[in-house]
């Protein structure tokens, strides 16, 4: 029989009885009160929800599994049918620390997500925004492995033209020798192109410049040597020319976008590096519902998009301002020396001139418009409260309903 046939066969059992023992003793008044409140008693336990003792069992059972080993077997009563209250403290202590677990866990995955786009943005693009921090990680990765590959091969075609160049030493030191001149400069230039090329793009092409100037004083002193000797050095020359332009244009992809030829983080960053101190105001320009313009005609014409948007920017600034792609859709502009009312005029005539325009794609004419944030940055501040407050303002753009300018509260 179950608990709430029990029950029901007990007020059953009341109700029959209950007459009965009245009849008995009309007078007791408090035997009265007493039957009632037993009727009133097995009610409220036939309202009140039970457990079965075979779910009761199955529910610890299943319990005890998600916990692990130790603590699990906390939950087996002893034979008395309770748990030891050390046993008790321990499991309330484990649960404890999970749930602590799982907080720092909800406050630690966003941060990561945010680091893992950043680093992305460093050197390409983020990752898609709706990606897991697995899939994020994995992109940071692929990027990080390309960046390498390309230092890689631009370190390695420098270090063949190196190669090749090399031999030409010895023949321009003999001749020198058969003409009675000396040159240290030249021999200074031969060690300083044995040595293995640095890392970094700056130090090598300072490396490979002072190599050149020690080359050109050496041929000043072969104007009086023969034809063969003047072949070989233009020969030299010529390589050492087209390493300077190899050297500068590799130095001008690090620093600009290559889809818009806009600066890029690092330029941006060293334009800033430059200001130092000094006001200046910093806008945020992202192009509005640039995802439904990618998936409506392609990326080949958001491509387009992103380059005419780059040209209008260009055209909008000053020469003493800076342009910027920060991101896939998201652009920058620094204006130095200038204070938030004037930047605000800019921002507008740059709004109105990207609405206005009629953008001619390989699709045909597609319309697009912008939001911009502003901040004004202030001496003895941080470049990073100017960045985040026009991020702020900007979403206050989008959040308004898009193609305006807001300005960041002072």
């Amino acid at each position: 029989m179950s608990q709430m046939e029990s029950l029901n066969q007990l007020l059953d059992d009341m109700d029959t009885i209950r007459p009965i023992v009245i009849a008995a003793m009309p007078d007791d008044l408090e035997l009265r009160s007493t039957t009632r409140r037993m009727i009133s008693a097995l009610e409220q336990i036939r309202q009140s929800p039970g457990i079965p003792n075979d779910t009761y069992i199955w529910v610890s059972k299943l319990f005890a599994k998600f916990l692990d080993a130790e603590h699990g077997a906390l939950l087996r009563p002893t034979h008395s049918g309770t748990i030891p209250a050390e046993s008790r403290a321990m499991l309330e202590l484990y649960i404890e620390q999970k749930k602590n677990l799982l907080m720092e866990a909800q406050q630690d995955i966003p941060a990561t997500h945010s680091i893992l786009d950043r680093s992305s943005n460093l050197i390409g693009t983020r990752a898609r925004k709706n990606d897991s921090l697995q899939k994020r990680a994995r992109h940071l990765e692929t990027l990080i492995q390309e960046h390498l590959k390309q230092d890689a091969a631009l370190r390695s075609e420098l270090q063949q033209l190196m190669d090749a160049f090399s031999p030409s030493f010895d023949a321009i030191v003999k001749v020198l020798e058969d003409a009675g001149e000396e040159s240290p400069e030249l021999k200074q230039a031969k060690l300083l192109l044995e040595q293995d090329l640095p890392d970094d793009i700056g130090q090598a092409r300072e490396i490979l410049q002072t190599a050149r100037e020690g080359i050109l004083k050496a041929g000043n002193k072969l104007t009086t040597a023969s034809a063969k000797l003047h072949t070989t050095l233009q020969n030299n020359m010529a390589q050492l020319s087209n390493l300077s332009q190899q050297l500068e244009q590799a130095e001008s992809e690090a620093r600009n976008d290559p889809l818009t030829g806009l600066a890029n983080r690092r330029r941006l960053a060293e334009f800033l590096k430059t200001l130092g101190q000094a006001s200046f105001c910093f806008l945020i320009v992202d192009i509005d519902h640039f995802k439904n313009i990618n998936d409506t005609y392609g990326h080949d014409v958001g491509d387009e998009i992103l380059q005419e948007v780059g040209t209008i920017l260009s055209d909008c600034t000053r020469k003493t301002d800076l342009a910027a792609r920060v991101g896939g859709e998201e652009f920058c502009v620094v204006f130095p020396e200038t204070d938030q009312t004037t930047s605000t005029k800019l921002a507008e005539a740059l709004r109105q001139s990207i609405e206005m325009k009629p953008f001619r794609t390989s699709a045909g004419i597609v319309e697009i418009t912008v939001s911009i944030g502003i901040a004004e940055h202030r001496p003895g501040k941080e470049h990073a409260l100017a960045f985040k407050a026009a991020d702020e303002a900007l979403y206050q753009s989008k959040k308004n309903g898009r193609n305006q300018v807001t300005c960041a509260q002072s």
